[in-house]
């Protein structure tokens, strides 16, 4: 009877003062759930927290064999299910894609430039679908181009010509970016970027969200930084930002139901004094009408790996050159670490540079990063998670 007594409570001293899981705050909003988060990640047993990057290869664009391949510069990029990669260049001459294998070796540069069936006038996104399908929006052309893996025409779809973009989904169904000009009713136009929801005939299902930019004439007010709308899909997950919310990302499933709300709090950063001179002396003729918030917005850009996970780039700096600091949250929506990037580009927007695209896929990183000669490479590391 003693040593049982004893050995209940050894058991009671050990879950007492054992290691504990910090518990998660979650509330409900609107029949969703909403994971709160803080300055600091959660630490959850057994969830890794650590990431490290182990560079593996760079796609350079400055070095000799690259440019022998006719890739000039780097625009979009996807990777398909073997971990080949595909780059779209819009400065190349004779070819917009070029396929490379999960090593990096040039394998075929396809998708040939010029008004003839098949061939492309003004790609601007590449995508990757479930098939290894490679999907190519041509706004000049309005056609959606579709390409197998070898880099073969397969077909075209035309669409309206207020699409701007199309992403294929792993159910069927399309997102679309559009461009609409639209008039409020205080007469003021803007130019409003909606993402949207559609059926594989480019039916309007739902809108998740939009962007919305004041055209710089009739405008009364212009923010003088750029507003953030961004977004990416994880397998059957759609996640959407915009900065206007603050730091919220709004979660659906790819049939367009809301089905989580991530929130965090977040240190705010000021917008230096230099950068808003910098815009008043590039859009002299809207000076009088530009302003600025006290602080950057919550967030800039996000991206997705195929295991569920959110990368959100904030506006606080690393420690090298264009590096800034990314929130990392599991597939449920809680932070659990922070990493430096350097994936921040060329001059596109007013008040600040552009963030360049990332990906994450099969534990590997690929990052598109611009040298400090102002070609860009395309960096791919292993992730390795601790």
């Amino acid at each position: 009877m003693k040593k049982l007594i004893y050995l209940v409570l050894l058991l009671s001293i050990f879950f007492y003062c054992g290691p504990k899981q910090e518990k998660v705050e979650k509330v409900i909003e609107d029949g969703v759930e909403v994971v709160l988060n803080h300055i600091e990640p959660y630490k959850i047993k057994g969830e890794p927290s650590i990431l490290h990057l182990e560079r593996e290869f760079s796609i350079d664009t400055e070095k000799e064999d690259i440019l022998k391949t006719g890739l000039t510069d780097i625009w979009d990029f996807d990777v398909d299910s073997e971990g080949s990669v595909f780059l779209m260049s819009y400065r190349s001459r004779e070819y917009a894609f070029f396929k490379f294998d999960k090593s990096g070796n040039f394998v075929t540069s396809f998708g040939r430039k010029g008004q003839g069936p098949g061939e492309l006038q003004r790609p601007v996104v590449l995508k990757v679908n479930k098939q290894d399908e490679i999907m190519v929006t041509d706004r000049a052309k309005k056609r959606l181009f579709t390409f197998d893996k070898d880099g073969s025409f397969v077909r075209e779809t035309a669409f309206d010509p207020d699409i701007k973009a199309i992403y294929p989904l792993d159910n069927g169904l399309y997102l679309i970016e559009k461009t609409l000009i639209v008039e409020d009713e205080s007469g003021d136009w803007s130019t409003q970027l909606p993402l949207i929801l559609c059926s594989p005939e480019f039916e309007e299902i739902k809108e998740l969200g939009r962007q919305i930019l004041p055209d710089y004439k009739s405008a009364r007010r212009i923010k003088g930084i750029w507003p953030v709308f961004t977004w990416s899909v994880s397998g059957r997950k759609i996640f959407v930002g915009s900065d206007e919310k603050g730091y919220e990302i709004l979660v659906y499933d790819i049939e367009g139901r809301s089905v989580l709300k991530i929130k965090k709090d977040y240190k705010p950063v000021d917008i230096p004094e230099e950068l808003k001179e910098k815009v008043l002396n590039l859009f002299k003729p809207y000076r009088d009408k530009i302003y600025f918030p006290s602080h950057w917005p919550a967030f800039q850009y996000l991206f997705t790996d195929d295991k569920g996970r959110l990368f959100i780039m904030t506006f606080e700096e690393g420690k090298n050159t264009k590096e800034y600091i990314y929130d990392v949250f599991n597939p449920e929506g809680i932070f659990i670490a922070r990493i430096g990037l350097r994936n921040y580009g060329f001059l596109e927007y007013i008040g600040k540079d552009s963030p360049l695209e990332a990906k994450a896929y099969k534990n590997r990183l690929y990052c598109l990063q611009e040298k400090e000669s102002g070609y860009k490479e395309l960096v791919v590391y292993k992730m390795i998670w601790e």
